[in-house]
């Protein structure tokens, strides 16, 4: 609620010195809480931060004048207001207790502590309720006509009725905790079953991992069994090709079926595996080829990881494939790393016998055609040997987005 200056209309003002005046403020603000439409739980926050902070400016000050008043807002509001002269401190002053509003700060809505020409005010506020549009100089008169039929206060009735609205706002609150308690286990009774689904789910598709990746070891095996049989060398390269990119897929439902997360895999240890597949099928038709890997631990997602394994079986089976041919030696240098940001890059180094770049394969359509999907970058250097150079923008995940949608 604003502390800027709203207009208001005074509705009753009493000037307290002791306990039976505080009863009296007591049943005024409990009279005019009432009138204003506030409700049990309400009034008794009300009246209680009333008669506690009078009795603090009375500890302190010894006297202290009440007034009760409708504001303007918005939003529309009762306001109490407790204003006492400031007392001189020093030596020779008794020490007087503090006026301390952390308590009645949570039982009104707002709530200031003013000093000004010598008089200490405090202002606390609470939010009428339905009382938009309403003129407060209108409800101000309307609770001062239903004030005017006030008789004498008998503090036994004053305590007795405090009693009272007391006990039916505990019970009210007694009931919303049985409520509470109630959804409260409905809550876990769900969470319990969501959490029973996703576990389901979880065996659901690792399951189905399990059996793609040995429905890609049959049509492998199938593919080795063809091979073996053709008659033409060209049939048998081309069949073997296939193979090493459908061992590219199945590794990688090999790898989630092993995984705790089924969305991400280890980028990593995926084309250290990948490259040493490659160099084995490959040991016989190549001279000594000495592969490394440099590929750190690293979660990617699974669509992209499904493609980089796709680009990664092209281009090191390109290298073994033509820049070894006719049993030369040589290197090739694979490294994986995130870029700046949320980048992924792969280069391919090989010194081997460089293509001029006439000839145009279905391999290289392919990688060109994964890094498209990617949003990636390609780059191919022939000089004293051939550098691929790709950069693949990642998604980001759930819990970056929050973190950057926080800032």
């Amino acid at each position: 609620m604003s502390s800027a200056a709203t207009a208001s209309a005074l509705i009753t003002a009493i000037d307290t010195r002791e306990e039976r005046d505080v009863i009296a403020a007591r049943q005024r603000v409990r009279l005019v809480a009432t009138e204003l439409g506030f409700d049990g739980r309400d009034r008794v926050r009300i009246v209680a931060a009333a008669s506690a902070m009078t009795r603090s400016f009375l500890a302190r000050f010894e006297q202290a004048n009440l007034s009760l008043l409708v504001t303007s807002g918005p939003p529309m509001a009762l306001e109490i207001v407790l204003a006492a002269p400031r007392r001189p401190t020093g030596q020779g002053q008794p020490q007087r207790p503090r006026l301390d509003t952390a308590a009645v700060r949570a039982l009104m809505d707002w709530v200031e502590l003013r000093h000004a020409r010598g008089v200490v005010r405090l202002v606390m506020r609470k939010e009428l309720p339905a009382a938009a549009g309403q003129d407060p100089t209108v409800l101000a008169h309307r609770t001062m006509a239903a004030l005017a039929g006030e008789t004498g206060v008998d503090p036994f009735e004053e305590v007795h009725r405090q009693t009272v609205e007391q006990i039916a706002s505990l019970t009210e609150l007694r009931q919303r905790e049985e409520q509470l308690i109630a959804a409260n286990a409905q809550l876990r009774e769900v969470e319990r079953a969501l959490r029973a689904s996703l576990e389901e789910k979880d065996v659901l598709m690792r399951e189905v991992h399990h059996r793609v990746n040995n429905n890609l070891q049959i049509i492998s095996s199938l593919l080795n069994l063809q091979a073996s049989r053709a008659t033409e060398a060209a049939v048998r390269d081309e069949l073997a090709v296939v193979g090493h990119r459908i061992q590219s897929l199945s590794l990688v439902h090999q790898k989630l079926y092993r995984s705790d997360d089924l969305s991400h895999i280890d980028a990593g240890s995926y084309v250290q595996e990948l490259c040493a597949h490659l160099q084995s099928a490959f040991a016989a038709s190549t001279g000594p080829v000495a592969l490394t890997v440099e590929a750190p631990p690293q979660q990617i997602p699974l669509d992209a990881a499904i493609h980089l394994g796709l680009i990664v079986n092209e281009l090191v089976t390109n290298s073994l494939k033509h820049g070894f041919r006719d049993g030369r030696g040589g290197r090739i240098a694979v490294s994986l790393h995130r870029g700046d940001g949320d980048s992924l890059t792969l280069t391919i180094i090989d010194d081997g016998r460089p293509d001029d770049g006439s000839r145009r394969g279905f391999g290289m359509t392919l990688v060109e055609a994964m890094a498209r999907r990617l949003d990636g970058s390609l780059t191919v250097d022939r000089n004293g040997g051939t550098r691929t150079t790709l950069t693949l923008p990642l998604p980001k995940s759930a819990d970056q987005k929050r973190s950057k949608s926080a800032l």
